[in-house]
């Protein structure tokens, strides 16, 4: 346990740090357990060594390969890379046992890894690269077949960037890293070990990057306390025992993956499966070959999943946790009646705010609720115009705890407008609280639609449109209209074997399922697919702007 003082952390221009009386409070309660990202593994590696960790598609790692091999890399690292504490270095990785290895090198020296997601490109990756001060960018070489020159990318980058010192590829066997660059491998047989006992764990262990629909991303910095604290609660909330194992059907890099796979695997001392590639064929026969218990998919995954052909029984999954968007109701239903799976219905994000269902609720608690709190420590509000509502009433969420972050880095705008001075983070989340406490989420403030002085949650309608017999996805956006100022557009993708949709076939079903005549769809196109952003989620603000441009989504 660190024994220093509770405002003892680092200073690094635009981090945001824990308040010291919050440190102290959340301490004393027990929701910090004052361990490193690190730490916890090496709990694991000293109790059991040979348990395993991690499954690859080339390699398996037990925990104490693990432990011992990313004490190897942060002597690398520090000794070959120049790397020391508050540095910060980019991984852009696929799902691979090398990014975990990366990663608690990092987190060994007290070096804060910033998380690009493999679909990032040079916008992206310079931006994050910039706003960090990255001395280091550790990326793909031609170890996995990933479709993309990820040492080109960066090679496209790393002149703008005086600060970036050196730069880490994956090399295949018998491949050489490229000219000026280091192999990952190579540099995991250094002779020094780094342990990492004197990291702060109230300091910055990652920078998490937001999701979003359009922009550049945020920086999220991550305490390794803060993130702990949600390791252990998601790992209690879904019951992970440490013979399961856990697969990522998402990028580690994400939060979601990295929460409820990574982080809830190390916690339990379970074993985590990556596949770095996250097509639905590769993933269904993962958790087949391993005897899967845990995956995490975003509803579109779930939907292939679901629909998987014979020879995929997934018979093993005892949980399924899906989110990054609203879950349909009708996904929910067929998981427990498909696979007899409890189902994590998960609200999250990368700032750390999580409200999950968990696997023994029933079922109509995990179809048409995210659920509770994650963990004890855990303060919620739904608010409206600065007022707590009354249950039942539709408001703002708005969080603070031991696992959400303090503020973006070095972003002082959107710290500005989205924190108060107490510290509540505004979520720009629609939520309410049903009477058994369980809450609901409606969607984002401005997935809302005012029609003629009404207000409709576009997520509402979604949960409906899915349940059309020729409906895979739909995305219920707002089109503008000079009578009345927004009028309901959907875009819809088609069932599998179906040909075609019109809007009274629509209106018909919806008219069936007694939805308001208000909140029914007057425009609707039919696509082949909806497009997506970066994190595999229903890109609204690209759906709006083609539905301007005249229905061609």
């Amino acid at each position: 346990m660190h024994d220093g003082p509770a405002h003892a952390t680092t200073d690094i221009e635009g981090y945001v740090p824990f308040p010291a009386d919050r440190v102290r409070a959340y301490r004393e309660a027990g929701d910090w357990r004052d361990l490193t990202f690190h730490a916890v593994v090496d709990r694991v590696a000293e109790a059991t060594p040979s348990r395993r960790a991690l499954v690859g598609p080339e390699r398996e790692l037990s925990y104490g390969d693990l432990a011992r091999n990313s004490r190897r890399l942060a002597g690398a690292f520090r000794d070959e890379l120049g790397l020391r504490a508050d540095d910060t270095v980019t991984l852009q990785l696929p799902n691979c046992v090398e990014f975990v290895e990366a990663f608690l090198a990092c987190s060994r020296l007290g070096v804060v890894p910033a998380f690009v997601l493999p679909r990032h490109r040079e916008q992206e990756l310079g931006h994050v690269v910039s706003l960090t001060e990255s001395k280091a960018v550790v990326t793909a070489g031609d170890r996995y077949d990933l479709g993309f020159d990820y040492v080109g990318l960066v090679d496209s980058v790393v002149d703008d960037h005086a600060h970036l010192d050196a730069c880490v590829a994956v090399a295949g066997d018998g491949s050489d890293a490229p000219t000026g660059w280091h192999d990952l491998t190579a540099l995991r047989d250094h002779d020094e070990e780094v342990d990492g006992d004197d990291v702060n764990p109230c300091n910055p262990g990652l920078f998490m990057l937001s999701g979003g629909t359009s922009g550049l991303p945020k920086a999220i910095p991550r305490t390794h306390n803060d993130y702990v604290y949600l390791w252990e609660h998601i790992a209690r909330a879904m019951g992970v025992e440490a013979d399961w194992t856990l697969v990522a059907g998402l990028p580690i890099p994400h939060s979601f993956a990295f929460g409820y796979v990574l982080g809830a695997g190390l916690w339990a001392g379970a074993t985590v499966a990556v596949e770095p590639a996250l097509k639905p064929d590769p993933l269904v026969a993962l958790v087949d070959r391993v005897d899967g218990d845990v995956t995490t998919l975003i509803p579109k995954q779930l939907i292939d999943f679901l629909d998987a052909g014979a020879d995929a029984t997934l018979s093993t999954l005892r949980v399924v946790c899906s989110g990054g968007q609203k879950v349909p109701p009708d996904l929910v239903r067929r998981v427990a009646d498909q696979w007899d799976a409890g189902f994590c219905n998960v609200f999250g994000m990368g700032e750390g705010a999580q409200v999950i269902t968990r696997p023994d609720d029933p079922v109509e608690v995990q179809a048409t609720t995210v659920g509770r709190p994650l963990g004890p420590g855990d303060e919620i509000r739904i608010v409206d115009e600065g007022r707590e509502v009354p249950r039942g009433e539709l408001g703002e969420l708005v969080v603070r705890g031991p696992g959400v972050f303090t503020g973006y880095f070095r972003n002082e705008a959107a710290n500005e407008s989205s924190f108060d001075d107490d510290g509540w983070f505004y979520t720009g989340d629609v939520f309410s609280q049903r009477p058994d406490g369980t809450y609901e989420v409606w969607g984002r403030l401005d997935d809302t639609i005012n029609r003629a002085g009404e207000t409709i949650y576009a997520p509402a309608i979604e949960d409906v449109l899915v349940e059309h017999p020729k409906i895979a996805k739909a995305a219920v956006v707002g089109v503008p209209d000079e009578a009345l100022g927004e009028r309901v557009g959907a875009a819809v993708e088609l069932r599998r074997g179906t040909a075609s949709l019109t809007l009274d076939e629509v209106t018909a079903f919806l008219d069936e399922r007694g939805l308001a005549v208000f909140r029914r769809p007057e425009r609707l196109a039919v696509v082949a697919s909806l497009p997506e952003t970066d994190v595999g989620k229903i890109d609204r603000g690209a759906v709006e702007r083609e539905f301007g441009a005249g229905e061609s989504v």
